[in-house]
């Protein structure tokens, strides 16, 4: 199994990764911009990281980490928006290396810090995290959709 950068050429393969991770945790897929959104990633580099775990014949798992510029680090930082791994691959690793590979790229981007959120019924997540060196804070995400549909003001 390899961790590498996803490629243009990955959008096929990476595309139905990123579904089975919206549907797992109920997330409602935002199909007419998904492609859009990681080819973006794919081709400019500049909005964030997406790497891929390859084994010999398919993606297994993926993570994406997103570019920010916070006050509360002091700068640039990194928000892991997205870490999967396939059920049949998981226990094995991957998920790890996965997280490795993005803490890695973005010490080598110039980030001062990785947030993220996990789900709170998601232990398994929790663990990996607490493990690498992630520590839990006590707040809660919030969301407001800019898009069509959303509450007026």
């Amino acid at each position: 199994m390899r961790i590498e950068r996803a490629r243009p050429a990955d959008v096929e393969d990476l595309l139905p990764l990123i579904h089975e991770q919206f549907l797992e945790h109920r997330i409602e897929v935002p199909e007419p911009g998904l492609r859009g959104a990681v080819l973006a990633v794919l081709d400019h580099g500049q909005h964030g990281i997406l790497l891929v775990a390859r084994d010999v014949t398919e993606l297994v798992g993926f993570a994406y980490v997103s570019f920010t510029w916070s006050l509360e680090h002091g700068g640039r930082s990194g928000w892991l928006e997205e870490l999967y791994v396939r059920p049949a691959h998981r226990c094995r690793g991957v998920g790890r290396a996965l997280l490795r590979g993005v803490v890695e790229r973005l010490r080598e981007a110039g980030c001062a810090a990785v947030d993220l959120e996990v789900d709170r019924a998601h232990s398994r997540a929790e663990n990996l995290y607490r493990r690498e060196g992630f520590v839990a804070l006590d707040r809660a995400r919030w969301v407001r959709p800019l898009t069509r549909g959303a509450p007026d003001d």
